[in-house]
């Protein structure tokens, strides 16, 4: 499997034009500096920000082609979204934040909690499972958020500066964590970072951002 990216994405009056390739078994860093693009190049693979150039396609399914108008919404594309804000519902518990993307997808509670349940557990959350965010340390939202995202199998994990709210402590044992998670993750895995060392001991190749473009791969 192949996420094939060729596109233009614009906000506001900032422009990101990035083509990359990214194979299933292999971890893509996407790194640069704050203000690069990082985050809008995110937000348009993720669904949330339609290219006004270009394609993105991810093996033989097309989820945009501006060309001829082609945008495959956020909820139909095989994406899990680790957000660098978490974004974690406040009211509802570790559980069920878990457990979300699959309800919204129609699974049923008694099948999408204990599928959200044995998430937590191998992420070492059994004991917070029924906490909710505010109770939650640092490292533990990280954990929840990656756990929402891995819960519903998806094709294409993007994990959006997963480590950047941590503290040196919390940062090293999730960046562990995140390292095993990507490891054993068949799809087509990116993370997005600002870090060269986290991108260097995640990553199996980099692709540099730099002022809205693709500077380097390799």
């Amino acid at each position: 499997m192949t996420l094939a990216v060729d596109v233009t994405a614009t906000r506001g009056v900032f422009e990101v034009r990035a083509a990359f390739e990214a194979e299933a078994g292999q971890t893509i860093a996407l790194l640069g500096p704050n203000g690069s693009g990082k985050s809008t190049l995110v937000s348009t693979i993720a669904g949330l920000l339609p290219p006004t150039e270009g394609r993105i396609a991810l093996e033989d399914r097309i989820l945009d082609d501006a060309e001829n108008d082609l945008h495959l919404p956020p909820e139909r594309r095989p994406i899990g979204v680790f957000f660098q804000d978490l974004l974690l519902f406040p009211h509802l518990s570790a559980t069920e934040n878990v457990a979300f993307p699959l309800r919204a997808r129609g699974v049923p509670r008694p099948e999408a909690r204990p599928r959200a349940a044995e998430l937590l557990e191998r992420l070492g959350l059994v004991k917070r499972a029924g906490a909710r965010p505010r109770e939650l340390s640092g490292g533990e939202g990280q954990r929840v958020a990656l756990a929402r995202a891995l819960v519903v199998e998806p094709e294409l994990l993007l994990l959006d500066e997963p480590l950047s709210a941590l503290d040196v402590g919390a940062r090293v044992r999730v960046r562990e964590l995140i390292r095993d998670e990507l490891a054993s993750f068949p799809g087509v895995r990116i993370i997005v970072t600002h870090d060269p060392v986290e991108a260097s001991i995640l990553a199996d190749r980099l692709v540099l951002l730099e002022d809205g473009h693709v500077s380097q791969t390799g």
